[in-house]
């Protein structure tokens, strides 16, 4: 897909899902926005700029066939930069496709997903940071992640770079002052002084790259898994972290034969618990039962945290698979059958009685990097793009810092600057490649 980043023609779609509602939205915008207005629109007073005007809507012989609310936004003062108009109808399928039709009859074009979005960041209303994060809070799953994107939607990324951003422009234009008059070179006290000026920016970068981390986690989910031999307690306990009946449980060993997957919110972080089948070798393991487990291997692969669940009154679980790389939680399921519950120090859970319950929770929370609490200051950046970029500002500016130290020539750590410069510009939007605007704005919801 791509966008028609000249902004030549007026795109239209749905503001507000499919459906039976109140209410539907439609947007258009563009520059023959009004006169379409004007053609689809007869309002009861005259149209004017972000005044809310009662009518209907009327099809191509003027016969109305709904009645609205028309909102004029003209530019450049609307979010797009250029004319936008809003049509509220009654919500309904019938109503809103009527209205589209006719839309495009009068030469609109159906918007592609996010396309309003990225014409307010091509008109200098947005960074491209803040418009990413207008589909984090979209798309947050809980409260912590909503906190979270709307914290970047207000401009706390824009905010949290400009620091070192400063750095790195000032660093750059002494350089290359000194680098047009060779005759006044940098002396070694003043290189050593921007060297550690450098290293602090990037310093702030890293911590921003570990923040995206976070914040990847808020907004992308989790997946933890419940590991064990047969009837080890792992369905009882994902009932218990659930809080309701949501896998089955039986007294004979084997009854999960399939992943099943439940999303809790643990410590502000969506994640998605998985119970997966009981874990054992031999002969008489049926084929169904095999395959079960084969796909409890995989996801042990794909997963953030693995809960290895250990009866207190059995055996030790099964090994993890060699290639396993997730975080390891050791618990003793089924503390109330124990004699000596607790002795050893570790973390015994009783899931009927709720014992080590909270413990559990934290524990996970704690290893997806949740936070301290709902105190905690939620992370700014959330988008593996953002990650990348920020990997790629503090590495260029490690090398900087270093080569300022090393008495490198000022054209290579100018060099380095300038990659730390881009890296910041592609963050903020002001230096992006089209092909990275169209994967950015391809994940937005139409009407967006």
């Amino acid at each position: 897909m791509a966008f028609d980043l000249r902004r030549a023609d007026t795109i239209c779609a749905p503001a507000t899902a499919r459906g039976r509602g109140a209410i539907a939205i439609v947007r258009l915008s563009g520059p023959s926005a009004v006169a379409v207005r004007d053609a689809v629109f007869r309002g009861k007073a005259a149209a004017r700029d972000r005044v809310a005007v009662y009518g209907d809507v009327v099809d191509a012989h003027g016969r109305p066939f709904d009645d609205a609310v028309c909102t004029t936004f003209l530019g450049p003062r609307s979010l797009t930069g250029e004319d936008t108009v809003e049509l509220c109808v009654h919500g309904g399928a019938v109503v809103t496709d009527t209205l589209m039709a006719r839309l495009v009859e009068l030469g609109c074009r159906v918007a592609e997903p996010g396309e309003f979005t990225l014409r307010a960041v091509l008109a200098g209303k947005l960074d491209i940071a803040r418009a990413e994060a207008v589909a984090a809070v979209i798309d947050a799953r809980t409260e912590r992640a909503l906190r979270a994107a709307q914290r970047a939607l207000r401009g706390g990324l824009h905010d949290a770079i400009a620091g070192p951003r400063a750095v790195i422009v000032d660093a750059l234009a002494e350089l290359e002052a000194r680098l047009d008059f060779p005759d006044e070179p940098l002396g070694d006290a003043r290189r050593d002084e921007l060297a550690v000026r450098v290293r602090e920016a990037g310093a702030q970068v890293e911590r921003l790259v570990d923040d995206a981390r976070r914040g990847r986690r808020l907004h992308d989910g989790a997946r933890v898994v419940l590991w064990g031999a047969p009837n080890a307690g792992k369905s009882t306990l994902l009932n218990a972290l659930v809080g309701r009946e949501r896998a089955l449980v039986d007294d004979a060993p084997g009854t999960t034969r399939d992943s099943l997957e439940v999303m809790v919110d643990l410590g502000g972080v969506p994640t998605t618990l998985i119970d997966v089948a009981g874990i054992r070798d031999g002969d008489d393991v049926a084929r169904v039962e095999r395959s079960g487990i084969e796909r409890a291997r995989s996801e042990v692969l794909a997963a953030d945290v693995v809960v290895v669940v250990r009866p207190a009154d059995g055996p030790p679980a099964p090994p993890l698979p060699d290639e396993a790389v997730a975080t390891v939680i050791g618990i003793r399921s089924k503390a109330d059958l124990a004699k000596n519950n607790g002795d050893d120090g570790g973390l015994w859970v009783c899931a009927h009685t709720g014992l080590g319950l909270g413990a559990l929770r934290a524990a996970i929370a704690n290893a997806l990097g949740a936070g301290d609490g709902e105190d905690d200051e939620p992370p700014l950046a959330h988008t593996a793009r953002q990650e990348q970029t920020l990997d790629d500002a503090a590495a260029a500016l490690a090398c900087a810092a270093s080569a300022l130290n090393d008495g490198v020539p000022d054209e290579l750590v100018c060099s380095e600057l300038r990659r730390a410069a881009r890296a910041t510009d592609a963050l903020l939007g002001s230096d992006v490649a089209e092909d990275v605007l169209n994967l950015v704005f391809s994940r937005f919801c139409i009407g967006k």
